[in-house]
């Protein structure tokens, strides 16, 4: 496999085994897993390292470091660091949140396949997937589902029903191999680690994981590097329909930050989010930031023109 998977954990251990491990139709055997503690109690410290002890391809990756700010694009680094370190050559992190996993039962070898594309490893940053809701239902497009990515600068996107999501979209969109996005759903995306190494700068006044991704996504396409989606490929990310039976650690301000708004805005002159009405408007106003670039391109574009693929922003 040209990927490693990755997650970044804060005291919510038991998801490995009794979530994902559980779950998943895929066998997470199969792949090497690295894991970014973020500041976790010494019980659920003593978790990891039972894990680390029982599975052979689990590792974790900042033992004795102290976790750092922004922590997702942290453990992007930290995981780059150490694949470097222990000469993995790999070209590609897959990133879950602790919530999400793999949704079909070939997503290692279907994504492994599209990852041999050229032009992706060369142009692209980020790869993300459509990501379901429901469990039961499957892999079953409904209302609201799967959401595949965030946007706020693509013409219609901020509209009803997609309201900032790219979601409830025309047939079309689904029926592509990828697409190009904006920002792909972030709880899961596969990263690219020389593009990353080589362009992202973290901002670490993004202290928690609020639009971090959203951020970074924009550093890529400012530097002319794209991010999309692979519509056929599919994650489930859990709103509490399995992990409501799992006894968890829960910190409902862990995955905000009350700033990350106001230093998102800081950084690219406009107000992240449907709710901002005033929105194109101050992108306008700051257009004279993105001359040139894919996201003065994509603001040009709407939903209703389909899906676009890099060659349609060159």
């Amino acid at each position: 496999m040209n990927f490693v998977v990755l997650y970044c954990i804060r005291n919510q251990y038991e998801m490995i085994e009794e979530y994902i491990f559980k779950h998943s139709p895929c066998d997470y055997s199969k792949v090497d897993i690295l894991i970014y503690d973020d500041d976790s109690s010494e019980e659920q410290i003593q978790k990891l390292k039972d894990l680390v002890s029982k599975y052979k391809n689990i590792e974790w990756i900042n033992e004795n470091q102290e976790s750092k700010p922004n922590p997702v694009l942290s453990s992007f680094q930290i995981a780059d660091d150490y694949l470097s370190k222990v000469n993995k050559n790999v070209d590609w992190i897959l990133f879950f949140e602790n919530d999400v996993f793999a949704f079909q039962n070939n997503f290692w070898d279907v994504l492994n396949e599209n990852l041999k594309e050229n032009k992706f490893l060369e142009q692209v940053g980020f790869i993300g997937f459509s990501s379901y809701q429901n469990y039961t239902q499957g892999i079953k497009r409904t209302n609201g589902s799967p959401t595949i990515g965030r946007g706020c600068i693509l013409d219609e996107i901020l509209n009803t029903p997609h309201s900032g999501w790219y979601k409830d979209l025309p047939n079309e969109w689904y029926n592509v191999d990828y697409f190009v996005v904006e920002v792909p759903n972030w709880q899961s995306v596969c990263v690219n680690r020389k593009l990353f190494r080589e362009n992202i700068e973290i901002d670490f006044d993004h202290e928690h994981r609020l639009l971090s991704v959203d951020s970074a996504s924009h550093q890529f396409m400012i530097k002319g590097f794209y991010n999309i989606v692979l519509p056929k490929l599919s994650v489930y990310h859990d709103s509490g329909e399995l992990k409501k039976d799992i006894k968890l650690s829960i910190d409902s301000n862990y995955s905000r930050s009350n700033s990350s708004h106001e230093v998102f805005k800081k950084t690219w002159g406009w107000s992240w989010g449907y709710r901002n009405q005033n929105l194109r408007q101050e992108f306008n106003m700051n257009f004279n930031l993105y001359t040139d670039s894919i996201q003065s391109k994509m603001f040009n574009m709407k939903v209703s023109d389909g899906p676009k693929r890099i060659e349609d922003f060159e």
